[in-house]
């Protein structure tokens, strides 16, 4: 089996070689197979209510999947990190 770096590369030194209405056809297919693709993962996603149900150890395993990808928001997005975007008005003391 080929890795996905051969894989890319004779896909694009193919696509380098077809007319371009071929290359739109090309694209066209490959943006149906990813379509296809995100409509599958949508509709495999349970609910929160679905998950809350689950026994405790098929939740871990459910919810192991986005672990990654949490992770990386909390390393790329500022807004989950730092807390100055917080209201300071939210943090006065009633008895100030």
């Amino acid at each position: 089996m080929q890795n996905t770096a051969n894989i890319e590369q004779i896909i694009l030194e193919n696509l380098r070689q077809l007319p371009l209405e071929k290359q739109q056809e090309v694209l066209d297919f490959t943006e149906f197979l990813r379509q296809k693709l995100v409509s599958k993962i949508i509709k495999s996603q349970l609910s929160l209510r679905e998950i809350a149900a689950m026994p405790l150890a098929e939740r871990h395993q459910y919810l192991a999947q986005f672990i990654p990808q949490t992770a990386d928001d909390f390393l790329t997005n500022p807004e989950l990190t730092e807390f100055s975007v917080l209201d300071t008005e939210d943090w006065e003391l009633e008895h100030d």
